[in-house]
């Protein structure tokens, strides 16, 4: 049963709701977890990723009323952009907090039950700005790219516990935090993406199926980044 459960962090928002959507199509029992859930899962949390006792709260309620999740994608994120002089150390600190910390949160949370079965599959949400970098970027960027060391760092040590550990780092992408605006003109985006559209959000979600999936199970440690050529 526990290859049915599906926990996503961030389920209500931009990339979130496609990827709930996805994971149930393809026969998943979804429970997520947001600041502010709106009835997309089998099971919704209303929960901030930075409280790691609520989120232990969570995963043993997930546990109790779905059955132990098999699939753990941590979506969940914010962004905080302007010059780096000009970063106040909140928004520093809400940024890591949030996508770095948070991430952990949860996947500390699921591990015990996973290294106990030996089976689960891990899929964090990181960012070609954490591959690549960004102007104005340096607190989303350097959080993202830790999720990207993080989820390296996990895989190697958990794959020998048959738990496979990757990420998906989106590009430009019409969703969410990454919607397009007005900077992201027809100009910027034949300048900057090659292909010369911006991604849908069903394609990130279809990253995430294929490391959930059974097939994707010779992937360990890697990034895959549906960007349309911008990191290449």
């Amino acid at each position: 049963m526990d290859r049915r459960v599906a926990i996503v962090s961030g389920a209500s928002g931009g990339l979130g709701v496609p990827i709930v959507e996805r994971l149930a199509s393809d026969g998943f029992t979804v429970a997520g977890c947001d600041l502010a859930p709106r009835g997309v899962c089998a099971l919704d949390a209303q929960l901030d990723v930075t409280d790691a006792a609520g989120v232990r709260a969570f995963v043993d309620r997930v546990g109790t009323e779905l059955g132990p999740p098999y699939v753990v994608v941590t979506a969940a994120g914010v962004q905080r952009t302007g010059p780096s002089e000009t970063v106040a150390e909140e928004d520093w600190r809400t940024v890591l907090d949030v996508n770095l910390t948070g991430t952990w949160n949860l996947i500390q949370a699921v591990l015990p039950g996973m290294i106990e079965r030996r089976r689960g599959r891990i899929v964090t949400i990181a960012s070609e700005i954490g591959l690549a970098g960004l102007p104005g970027y340096a607190a989303y960027a350097a959080s993202k790219g830790g999720v990207i060391a993080l989820t390296k760092a996990l895989a190697r040590e958990l794959a020998p516990k048959g738990i496979c550990v990757n990420s998906v780092a989106p590009g430009p992408i019409e969703a969410g935090m990454l919607l397009r605006a007005d900077a992201h003109s027809d100009e910027w985006l034949a300048a900057n993406v090659p292909l010369g559209r911006f991604g849908r959000p069903a394609e990130v979600a279809a990253c995430v199926a294929l490391l959930a999936h059974e097939d994707g199970g010779y992937f360990v440690g890697q990034v895959l980044s549906p960007n349309g050529g911008t990191v290449i």
